[in-house]
């Protein structure tokens, strides 16, 4: 008798080959392993450009007038440019570009580099554009510098602790409260008066006289010698000894002799304190190639290292560890894959042949690092998502080995020898495990096609599940047959005993005894379990559709930084924002205190306190004398109260003063950025724009659950409008004399450039403070005229008060105000809140005020991503109906397996609402998953039936017989799957919320999908054989009576 030939045959009966590529799988996942980078979130291109332009003393009006607006003309027709958005803010602007996916990035900053450099009507007095590719670099830690030492000395530790840094491997470091300092030379303008001197000519002869200069080079025929000067001042005396004129005596007249000099801070330059004390902060950075844990390592051995040297009176604190945060999210997900991996095992051993079970068992580990290799080859990290994966495949990644093994023992038992069955049971077997392996990874394909930020974090959930199934596949056709071939060989017939024994006995009572009438009885009132199932569909459906389950796009899951943030009106004295920043670490540490005395537990890690910066949601970063924030960062892990529920407690301590203009206590919720409610108005006019907004927050007010509503359109300072007068035109001036005096005056007119050490400092020349800071000054400011002679301001020009706009916002060019807010989507849903706005007031708001509307933030995110999603979904089926119409070689066995999918999908939305979730964008991810897994079981009883039916058995035979047959098959398949995600659905800790939809789509899904497959698909398979027998026998009483017809025709 000849041996069988083709692949599976000779790895089946080949004694080393099934074990040499198992090896080679283990070596080459050890291997990758050791290779593959760690990370808290998948890594990906930021395809975005900024331009930013400091202007410094300019409106945000001017900044739009003539920097913006000019850029924005310039760069609106690059064809590569998504999305332009610029801001126009007191003293810069920025304007970002989103580019295109797949875009050559440096290809297209080449070309916004010309553009920009080709526009011939920028200020003169703006600085030079910044034009550069958006980074990604990932946090490490936070560091903070403190003591009781000033801040220069704390500026120059802090300074030498980067080159340390720097030198040890960490990429990058951020300072944060390091003071970028000047030297301020300040001459009263009753001086200036007395002198003659305008601050811009003092200015001129500073940057002549305070300079290193080469000259070039003398003697070239003898000893050549460079020629050059050295003197550039960098010290306060230094600048003060500098000449600038005679006076009237003759005498030399010095900088020092007329003017204060000092070296200081800039103005209005934020800082940050810790316990009341000055201090810096160190925020390490690394890139997207480097691994979170070993950059972790070299941060926390320097760390070590420095401690002990630390001068006397400094102290240094660390926290948003997210090395450590990433060690403890990876050990919740590996103890819940363990958890997942034992009661997977244990389902294998409890149903399967022990020598079976283990061989499949031992499938998962090789595959597993079959997986990590692929991984690490095509770029891949360990991530979160991608853990998650892993565990997902748990259940999956045996699914085939099942099949194939279940049906190799059946065979043996049959009587064939341990070759024959397990190379039959793989042959047997290749079609329904390839369908069933083609329609998961076309389930699953889908989710790699979804674009932006969503899409990108999601990617690695199907590229991993896919090299989990290509790994499975191999395993189960080239490495499981030939183990299960020399196993079975050795196996004794003997009878078994124990719990095992008489489970198989209870196991094969069921299917026969309760398992088998009940397919019988399901046949006969077919009518009513077809409709049984179609019907609950519809009804989960529309609970679905009118809103009895919710749909919350990402559902909001507690992070471990919460911000308060203040802003006094505008002229607030400095004191009283450092009382009331004071006044909120005493209430912060009275409500830290109050909890740890209920729990017993600290919530808090560590708390910062910012002076002059604030963090209001979407307008990000704002830095302004008024204002002021103060950073906590919670104790990671379970916390025993949620963040709102601190946040409340916390509010109720604090007593908020007059004079207060905004106060806002926020939480970094962790998922993508963005607001859950931001609705964009596009216009012409800002104030028309404000009016609009004004009237849309107004309506937010009054919805349930909405919190912190804000736009980024804010009040700035009021504003002076000066106009020259008759008397200044005949004197000469201009409108732009008087702006650059004015701008020299109050803002500093900047002298010269220079470094020290790692240091830019700058020199500017100004009216002391105290002039600067009164308006009263104004009246009596010395106007330089032409002829030399001055004249009081108050003499050439009339000023009129405007009220100021702080920020003004374009979107592809349109003028626009964004209005956002917060959102507790315990008790409220984004979407209703959406729908009632745009039946009630939004249509009303666009035609009383003449502006368009947009989605921005997360409500954005979910509308590109949902459409995303339907044509993935719409591709998705079309994928699965073309495999099964491949492997069946029909078109209307396909439909009948595809049945399995809605079953599946009422299933999940049934255990959202048993679970209480509401469904989200990841509850969509798990339905995509589960449209491929829940139709293996239908695969592998309908390939069954057909074969059966081949063989002439009578169709309700048949149906009932698969069933029956392939029943510990489907069961299993299915318990690993939901054993595998089981850990994951009942965590509690805060990490795996957003995770635990997913795994509630898939389990119950699988679930009920699993219970009615056994009796809806047999009842539904009666309906389409009748169906065929119909057709059939129609086409046969037809050609009848055309035969008849030809017969009887004269």
């Amino acid at each position: 008798m000849s041996q069988p030939k083709g692949i599976i045959a000779t790895f089946a009966s080949h004694k080393v080959a099934a074990n040499l590529l198992m090896f080679l799988f283990i070596l080459a996942g050890l291997w990758s392993i050791k290779k593959i980078n760690t990370q808290f979130f998948p890594e990906f291109e930021l395809e975005y450009i900024t331009i930013s332009v400091p202007w410094s003393g300019a409106s945000a009006e001017d900044v739009e007038r003539s920097v913006i607006i000019p850029m924005e003309q310039e760069l609106k027709t690059l064809t590569e440019v998504k999305k332009m958005t610029s801001q126009s803010s007191a003293g810069s602007g920025s304007i970002t570009l989103e580019l295109e996916e797949g875009v050559d990035v440096g290809m297209v900053l080449d070309k916004v580099k010309q553009r920009v450099e080709s526009i011939r009507n920028l200020p003169e007095q703006a600085e030079r554009p910044v034009i550069q590719q958006v980074e990604s670099f990932q946090p490490i830690a936070n560091l903070i510098i403190t003591g009781s030492e000033s801040l220069p000395e704390l500026a120059q530790l802090a300074r030498q602790f980067e080159q340390e840094l720097l030198a040890r491997g960490i990429r990058k470091i951020n300072f944060v409260g390091l003071p970028e300092e000047e030297i301020a030379i300040q001459v009263a303008s009753g001086t200036l008066h007395e002198t003659g001197l305008s601050l811009a000519q003092i200015a001129d002869r500073l940057n002549n006289n305070s300079t290193d200069l080469p000259a070039g080079t003398a003697a070239k025929n003898d000893v050549s010698k460079q020629i050059r000067s050295l003197s550039q001042q960098r010290t306060v005396q230094g600048f003060e000894q500098m000449p600038l004129a005679t006076d009237s005596n003759g005498g030399l007249l010095r900088v020092g002799d007329i003017a204060t000099v000092e070296r200081r801070p800039m103005e209005d330059e934020p800082y940050i304190t810790w316990q009341g004390n000055p201090a810096i902060e160190l925020l390490m950075m690394r890139t997207s190639a480097e691994d979170t844990l070993t950059t972790a390592r070299i941060f926390n051995d320097w760390v070590a290292d420095v401690r002990p040297r630390l001068p006397e009176g400094m102290e240094m604190h660390i926290y948003n560890a997210r090395w450590k945060q990433l060690e403890e999210r990876i050990q919740l997900l590996l103890s819940n894959g363990i958890g997942g991996l034992v009661l997977v095992i244990g389902t294998l051993f409890l149903f399967l042949n022990v020598r079976v079970a283990f061989w499949v068992t031992v499938g998962i580990p090789v595959s597993f690092l079959a997986t990590l290799a692929v991984l690490y080859f095509i770029g891949g990290t360990i991530n979160m998502i991608s853990l998650f994966a892993l565990i997902m495949a748990l259940g999956i990644i045996v699914d085939d080995a099942i099949v194939v093994g279940e049906d190799t023992l059946t065979h043996k038992e049959m009587g064939e020898s341990a070759e024959q069955a397990s190379i039959g049971g793989a042959r047997r077997m290749f079609a329904p495990v390839l369908a069933s392996s083609l329609t998961t990874i076309a389930a699953f394909l889908p989710l790699a096609m979804i674009h932006g930020v969503m899409g990108k974090i999601a990617f690695d959930l199907p590229v991993v599940i896919i090299c989990v199934i290509i790994a499975s596949v191999v395993e189960c056709f080239l490495i499981l047959p030939g183990h299960l071939n020399h196993s079975l060989r050795k196996q004794k017939a003997e009878k078994q005993t124990g719990f095992k024994a008489g489970f198989d006995r209870q196991f094969v009572a069921f299917r026969d005894q309760r398992l088998r009438p009940a397919v019988h009885s399901a046949i006969r009132n077919r009518a009513s379990v077809v409709l049984f199932g179609f019907s609950a569909f519809v009804v989960v459906l529309c609970l679905v559709l009118f809103g009895t389950i919710k749909f919350t796009f990402f559902p909001a899951v507690d992070g471990d930084e919460i911000r308060a943030n203040v802003e006094f009106h505008p002229g607030t004295r400095k004191s009283t924002l450092n009382a009331f920043l004071l006044e909120l670490e005493n209430s912060l540490d009275q409500t830290r205190r109050q909890i740890e005395k209920e729990s017993g537990e600290d919530m808090l890690n560590a708390s910062i306190t910012y002076h002059g910066r604030s963090f209001f949601g979407e307008r990000g970063q704002e830095v302004s004398r008024e204002s002021g924030a103060l950073i906590v960062d919670l104790a990671t892990g379970e916390r025993p109260l949620s963040n709102a529920e601190f946040i409340r407690r916390w509010r109720g301590n604090i007593h908020i003063p007059p004079g207060v203009n905004r106060f806002a206590i926020l939480q970094r919720e962790v998922g993508p950025p963005g607001k859950p409610i931001a609705i964009r108005l596009n216009g012409n006019d800002v104030d028309v724009l404000k009016a609009a907004s004004i009237e849309l927050q107004a309506a937010l007010m009054r919805y349930q659950g909405v919190s912190n509503i804000d736009d980024d359109l804010p009040w700035g300072k009021e504003q002076l409008i000066y106009r020259l007068t008759p008397t200044g035109r005949r004197l000469g001036l201009d409108t732009a004399t008087i702006g650059q005096q004015l701008r020299a005056a109050f803002d500093g007119n900047l002298a010269q450039i220079f470094h020290q050490g790692d240091e830019e400092i700058e020199v500017r020349v100004t009216l002391p403070d105290s002039e600067r800071d009164s308006t009263q000054t104004l009246e009596h400011f010395p106007v330089a005229l032409p002829n030399g002679a001055s004249v009081p301001l108050s003499e050439v020009v009339t000023f009129e008060s405007r009220q100021g706009i702080d920020k003004l916002n374009h979107t592809n060019g349109i003028l626009n105000v964004t209005v956002s807010a917060d959102l507790d989507d315990k008790t409220a849903n984004a979407n209703e809140i959406f729908s009632d706005l745009n039946q009630n007031l939004l249509p009303d708001l666009q035609r009383r005020y003449g502006v368009t509307l947009g989605l921005e933030g997360k409500a954005q995110d979910q509308q590109e991503t949902l459409n995303d999603m339907k044509l993935g979904m719409m591709i998705g089926l079309s994928l699965i109906f073309i495999v099964l119409a491949w492997v069946f070689s029909s078109y209307l066995w396909p439909l009948a397996v595809m049945t399995a999918i809605p079953l599946g999908l009422t299933g999940s939305v049934l255990g959202h609402l048993i679970m209480g979730k509401d469904l989200s964008m990841f509850s969509v991810m798990g339905l995509f998953g589960l449209s491929g897994i829940v139709v293996n079981d239908s695969i592998v009883l309908i390939t069954f039936f057909s074969q059966l039916r081949e063989r002439g058995m009578d169709v309700h035979e048949a149906i009932v017989e698969a069933i029956c047959a392939r029943f510990r098959a489907v069961v299993l398949t299915s318990l690993t799957t939901v054993a595998g995600l089981l850990p994951i659905l009942f965590e509690t800790s805060i990490q795996a919320q957003f995770l635990i939809p997913m795994a509630i789509s898939i389990v119950f899904g699988l679930i009920y999908g699993t219970f009615l497959i056994l009796f809806f698909v047999p009842a539904l398979i009666t309906y389409l054989e009748s169906a065929k027998r119909r057709i059939a026998d129609f086409g046969a009483h037809q050609g009848d009576r055309l035969s008849d017809h030809k017969i009887t025709k004269p």
